[in-house]
């Protein structure tokens, strides 16, 4: 039987707007106030919370053999990663 792909995107999906979540909250308390000089380690810390949560996905879901479901895994985590570097990029004060 074939995963379902579509419901471990679903499940990733969720996963990730957890992580937004956590990034808006830490970029309100740790970073707005120290103003733009500090967006360089937000984004890096953005990049790192996604490859973070990729891999434990993959682990957790015992993803690792499946090499179609890691593709479409990558891919979300990257658009996700992408749209919040672009967004907070954007960010000045």
């Amino acid at each position: 039987m074939s995963p379902d792909y579509t419901k471990i995107e679903n499940d990733f999906d969720c996963a990730c707007q957890d992580v937004i979540k956590n990034l808006s909250e830490k970029y309100r308390a740790d970073y707005k106030a120290a103003g733009p000089g500090k967006l360089e380690t937000f984004f890096k810390l953005i990049q790192e919370e996604f490859k973070h949560i990729e891999a434990f996905f993959i682990q957790d879901n015992k993803l690792e053999s499946d090499q179609e479901a890691i593709r479409r895994v990558k891919t979300i985590a990257k658009s996700y990663a992408k749209k919040c570097l672009f967004d907070y990029g954007k960010v000045k004060e």
